[in-house]
């Protein structure tokens, strides 16, 4: 008995601790559209979505370390650019914003770009990050904050 007692606490410790260490995404993330590249302090990307020179329907899909949260698709034809919404930049330090693209013709040609102009997470440190992929059907690329 005392042995069934041992493990059926463990597996409860078990749990608890990984319940605990549960990654989520920072608070307010989310993206929207807009005309261009931003400014100071913007996260923004472009996707683009055609095949033989038109425009197609594609979807983007933006993920705060590899997790998904609720809002973080939308479906978009040609070329859009986004900027990435939060309540705080400081927040997102240590992360990994990953932006994916996929077309409904597997045949289209795709691309993304991210990029984080100027944007500093500590007083007086100003960093020009960017990252673009193109691929046939899908791409992603990658934005490691600081």
């Amino acid at each position: 008995m005392a042995k069934k007692k041992v493990t059926v606490v463990s597996a409860l410790a078990a749990t608890a601790l990984l319940a605990g260490c549960a990654q989520t995404t920072v608070p307010g993330l989310g993206f929207e559209k807009t005309d261009g590249w931003g400014g100071r302090d913007d996260i923004t990307f472009e996707v683009t979505a055609e095949h033989n020179g038109a425009e197609v329907p594609a979807t983007v899909t933006v993920y705060q370390d590899q997790i998904s949260f609720e809002g973080n698709s939308t479906e978009f034809e040609g070329e859009n650019f986004y900027k990435l919404t939060f309540d705080d930049l400081a927040d997102l330090s240590g992360s990994q914003l990953r932006i994916s693209v996929s077309a409904q013709d597997a045949e289209a040609e795709v691309s993304c770009a991210i990029k984080g102009t100027g944007y500093s997470l500590k007083e007086g440190e100003h960093v020009n990050h960017n990252n673009a992929a193109e691929g046939t059907g899908s791409a992603t690329c990658v934005l490691n904050i600081a």
